[in-house]
């Protein structure tokens, strides 16, 4: 079973592990640690996957560890959160002049900041539903919720996204998310 366990593991690793650092990236608004959260979430899968019910997607299994991994990670951190400096690099289209580039990167950079500043509950629903494009059912499975929970508490963060955007003279948070 040892050697099994192994195959599976590296085969998930394969699999899941690009979304489960991206997720824990952003989740902590650095790359410091991810790493060790990720191969952290890895280790208890596999000391768990004999109780491993498959009830959920193998993914959700392992999303809901990262969950819980990056939460304590948060609770010990108690310090402010910093936002994601190269994220927008990536979303950025080419074709477009500079000067759209660098509005871009700067709207992307302020919806990160903002996104870094909601509570844990609140981040975490926006980046699995907006980022990682989880179904309201992942989602649930993932965090332990009902689905019209995760639907509330999604609109409740999207809601917060706007005021900030609007408190701040900015109109364009819908289409950011």
């Amino acid at each position: 079973m040892g050697n099994h366990k192994e195959r599976l593991i590296l085969e998930w690793y394969e699999q899941y592990g690009t979304e489960l650092f991206r997720f824990v990236w952003i989740m902590l608004g650095t790359k410091e640690g991810c790493d060790d959260i990720v191969h952290d979430t890895f280790l208890k899968a596999w000391s768990a996957i004999d109780r491993f019910e498959e009830k959920s997607s193998v993914k959700t299994w392992l999303f809901a560890i990262a969950k819980h991994k990056v939460l304590d990670e948060i609770r010990r951190q108690k310090r402010r959160r910093i936002f994601l400096r190269r994220l927008a690099e990536s979303y950025i289209p080419s074709g477009l002049d500079v000067q759209k580039i660098v509005e871009l990167k700067e709207e992307a950079k302020e919806l990160m900041k903002q996104i870094q500043e909601l509570k844990p509950n609140y981040r975490i629903v926006i980046i699995l539903s907006k980022v990682e494009e989880c179904t309201s059912k992942e989602i649930a499975e993932i965090l332990g919720w009902s689905e019209a929970k995760v639907r509330k508490t999604l609109s409740r963060a999207i809601q917060m996204l706007k005021k900030e955007k609007w408190m701040k003279g900015g109109d364009g948070i819908e289409r950011s998310i």
